[in-house]
């Protein structure tokens, strides 16, 4: 198609919602852990006779404590060790992260931007989100929350890029000359963007209420919220922009331009000298958030 010919495709939410049905679901050993999570009086010991079926799951969670990722000061050897150490939220987030990570290893899942990237962007802006739950004072649990909403946040990227790589490529293209930024580009030559993809996963995993909001409504329009954006949502949307502005950016470039950016900052509120300081410390945790990322990459 000539490039000044701007007609758009029909809609394909029914390619993608048959996508998504057929999609690997999380893995067993990850909905136990959610599920055994939520129940009351939950211990270390609970949690660890789930995730002790899966060896290769507990050689992950092990490697990682142990990893300059967490820093600790002596080897944990034992997995129950590693929950209490850690927390029951935190390695259940762990084995969460795990497990979409599994889901999108295929090869093909990646046509237009590299798994590397993708991956690099999201661990920055998990980073960022839980940088900014540090600050806003909350629990450890609801940090590491954070951090796996901003880790899942544009998760529905990664069936548009599969499904339609050239459409997504002209939605890129396009996104740095438009106010609407790379989601106008998706409900353009796609017929529907990441966000709406995003929903439709969460819903498919059953995920919290918290997790589907982030996945849904992390997108500002020009400074302001999503209307159905949650604490975490508008959390998740300020790292997103965050991650861009530290270098690991995805192809189509940020949301919103930098003078919606420092508006949204105010919001939390952080000045600009404030915003500097967290963009050095997710710019640090880049390279821990690539440690991450190896490990769950291991076979």
């Amino acid at each position: 198609m000539p490039p000044d010919v701007a007609a758009a495709p029909p809609p394909a939410l029914g390619r993608i919602r048959a996508h998504i049905l057929r999609m690997t679901g999380l893995s067993t050993t990850a909905m136990k852990v959610l599920r055994i999570c939520n129940e009351p009086g939950v211990c270390a010991n609970d949690l660890n006779r789930v995730i002790a079926l899966d060896p290769v799951l507990t050689g992950r969670v092990l490697q990682l404590v142990n990893s300059a990722y967490y820093g600790l000061p002596s080897k944990v050897s034992s997995l129950t060790r590693a929950i209490i150490l850690l927390g029951l939220n935190t390695v259940k987030n762990l084995v969460l992260s795990f497990a979409v990570f599994e889901v999108f290893s295929r090869h093909d899942a990646f046509r237009v931007f590299s798994a590397d990237r993708f991956w690099e962007h999201s661990l920055a802006a998990a980073a960022a989100a839980r940088l900014l739950a540090e600050r806003a004072g909350l629990p450890l649990a609801e940090r590491e929350e954070h951090f796996v909403a901003g880790l899942m946040h544009d998760i529905g990227k990664i069936p548009l890029n599969q499904l339609f790589p050239e459409a997504y490529r002209r939605a890129i293209q396009e996104a740095a000359g438009d106010a609407g930024g790379i989601r106008a580009g998706e409900e353009k030559w796609i017929g529907a963007d990441h966000c709406r993809v995003g929903l439709m996963i969460a819903r498919k995993w059953e995920l919290g209420e918290d997790l589907t909001g982030a996945l849904a409504a992390h997108h500002p329009r020009q400074g302001q919220d999503a209307p159905e954006a949650n604490g975490i949502a508008r959390a998740v949307a300020l790292a997103d922009l965050i991650a861009h502005r530290v270098g690991a950016g995805l192809p189509g470039g940020a949301s919103v331009g930098e003078e919606a950016l420092f508006e949204l900052a105010a919001r939390w509120p952080l000045t600009p000298s404030e915003l500097e300081e967290l963009s050095v410390r997710v710019s640090g945790e880049i390279e821990k958030a690539r440690i991450f990322l190896e490990i769950a990459g291991r076979n």
